[in-house]
């Protein structure tokens, strides 16, 4: 039998593989820097050393998934990759803490790569942009979904959560795919990618970069969303901070 694998976890990714029933789970996407599982109709996933800490995963330092047996299980509480157990080290808080001075109300709408997405120009989202943009684009991650991840999340850290909206699309989170799904279930409680959450506390240049760098599409997609949702509320310049 191999070592055990330490891991980082979200609280609520923690809790939730503690809740789980016993048994096999299906792999829904494996490669050498994530393995997501289906636990329960929410994604689990494991990532490397160098993948994008998605607030729904457990973070390793492994340089490489690809040695590993793809094979998981749930025993007791704990991961089970092959014979090799996952085991939480230390528990970490990925929601967004802090939301710095952003100066140009008009960013939003300058974001590449969103154009066919019809999105609105003072960047108030409703329930009526939902059919342009639930489960729109190709991948694990479709773009319209990482634009209303980055919207929902945003909103959150600077206070003003949009329950309405937060609702509808928990309600039409089978339009997507089960990856994209379980990251808008956390993007509704301000929980987030260390990169966005980089951009939101520091808007530079080097923080623009690293988020828009995230995946084929989904950095420019979760910059878009946070750029409307800061576009939608006025005087967003003001700093803010997340209230426990």
């Amino acid at each position: 039998m191999s070592g055990p694998i330490s891991v980082a976890a979200p609280q609520r990714v923690h809790d939730r593989l503690r809740e789980a029933t016993d048994g096999p789970r299906e792999v829904v996407h494996a490669s050498s820097t994530a393995i997501y599982v289906d636990l329960d109709g929410w994604c689990l996933g494991l990532v490397s050393a160098t993948a994008t800490r998605v607030p729904c995963a457990l973070w390793s330092t492994l340089p490489d998934l690809a040695v590993l047996e793809p094979v998981v299980r749930v025993n007791h509480g704990g991961l089970l990759l092959g014979d090799r157990p996952v085991r939480v080290t230390r528990l970490v808080d990925p929601r967004v803490s802090r939301v710095g001075r952003h100066e140009d109300p008009g960013f939003a709408p300058r974001i590449p790569m969103t154009s066919d997405l019809d999105l609105p120009v003072d960047g108030r989202l409703t329930t009526a942009h939902l059919d342009r943009l639930l489960g729109r684009g190709p991948g694990l991650t479709p773009l319209g979904d990482d634009v209303l991840a980055g919207w929902l999340t945003t909103r959150v850290a600077l206070g003003r959560p949009d329950e309405v909206l937060a609702a509808a699309v928990r309600r039409r989170l089978g339009a997507t795919t089960l990856l994209s799904a379980t990251l808008l279930d956390c993007a509704v409680r301000g929980e987030a990618l260390p990169q966005l959450a980089d951009w939101l506390a520091e808007p530079t240049d080097s923080t623009a970069d690293a988020l828009l760098a995230v995946g084929a599409t989904s950095g420019a997609g979760l910059l878009a969303g946070a750029g409307l949702a800061l576009a939608s509320i006025e005087h967003h310049t003001t700093p803010r901070r997340v209230v426990a």
